[in-house]
């Protein structure tokens, strides 16, 4: 893993703070958020009603009501009036269809790391081969499984600095999902920090190369208390370790651990899905070049059973009885 060239120089005053183009960023400020992120994983279980979504993840009213907006407005969701004139229904977008690939790798960090019981099973089968499948994510064009350490970083056509966005909240939510709703099965404990934008970012770093407290906060434009708190969180998460990079200086710098790295193919769907409906006429910030086949990066997320692609409508999800 080959990071791009970190971004230096003076320390910039509040109305001038810049952080340079990153479609990780760029997607997690669109729906980086947990309400957004259990919203849009619950469409894809067939939920498209306001009274649907309120009983599923227990949202507020209010809340609701101003991520469906958001999500309209960014093009994720399309309003629908039945023909009955019955009450509105959301359908996804294509914008929004495009985020089942980040969708499934949630999922699959779920199974694999959530604490044992703190949520009901969910089986995915994959309906054009009938596999009950683990999805997993690949290069599209050797077909071999992508790990972080292979995939090399640089400079792409829409490599700018850009204002970095301001939070709405720093604060981390301590609301819990009700654990016998499948959408609570689909994202478990990981809610907890993946259901944070700042949580993602800080571990997005580690894959561009950072490990240092300063590099990090340097690179995101963070605030000092955002930057420890999500550090502490991830450490007691278990997927980040810290350890002495100068001994006689004790100064400490953090490194993913197994379960940290295993965030890999979210950052990797959450880019790819930047890349494609936010980089703009400009083109991508980064270019990812997959170093095992030497061709650029174009991941996807295929079923383990048949090895084809897997598409939102060719995915069935049921509890694990």
């Amino acid at each position: 893993m080959k990071s791009s060239p970190r971004v230096s120089g003076n320390k910039p005053t509040a109305a001038q703070k810049k952080i340079a183009a990153n479609s990780v960023a760029r997607a997690l400020v669109q729906i980086g958020d947990r309400w957004s992120l259990l919203i849009v994983g619950s469409a894809f279980l067939g939920i498209h009603r306001f009274s649907e979504w309120r009983q599923a993840i227990g949202v507020s009213s209010n809340i609701l009501s101003n991520r469906l907006v958001r999500l309209v407005d960014i093009g994720c969701l399309a309003k629908v009036s039945t023909e009955d004139g019955g009450r509105e229904t959301y359908k996804l977008t294509r914008m929004g269809t495009d985020l089942f690939a980040s969708a499934l790798m949630f999922w699959r960090f779920n199974r694999i790391w959530s604490t044992p019981g703190s949520a009901q099973p969910v089986l995915l089968t994959h309906t054009r081969c009938g596999h009950t499948m683990s999805p997993k994510l690949v290069c599209q064009h050797c077909r071999e499984d992508v790990r972080a350490q292979e995939v090399r970083y640089a400079d792409g056509p829409g490599m700018r600095m850009e204002a970095s966005p301001p939070p709405k909240s720093s604060r981390r939510s301590n609301e819990t999902l009700n654990n016998g709703t499948l959408i609570a099965a689909l994202y478990g404990e990981s809610i907890d920090y993946f259901g944070d934008r700042f949580t993602q970012l800080v571990l997005a770093s580690f894959f561009l190369g950072d490990r240092r407290y300063e590099d990090i906060r340097l690179r995101w434009q963070l605030a000092p208390n955002v930057l420890a708190d999500r550090l502490k969180l991830l450490v007691e998460a278990g997927m980040l370790q810290r350890r002495v990079y100068e001994s006689s200086y004790d100064r400490m710098e953090y490194i993913l651990t197994a379960k940290g790295m295993d965030v890999y193919p979210i950052v990797l769907t959450l880019n790819a899905w930047g890349d494609r409906w936010l980089a703009g006429r400009q083109g991508p910030p980064l270019t990812l070049t997959h170093l095992p086949c030497g061709t650029p990066m174009q991941p996807m997320v295929v079923c383990d059973g048949c090895a084809q692609e897997v598409s939102a409508h060719e995915v069935h999800f049921a509890a694990q009885a």
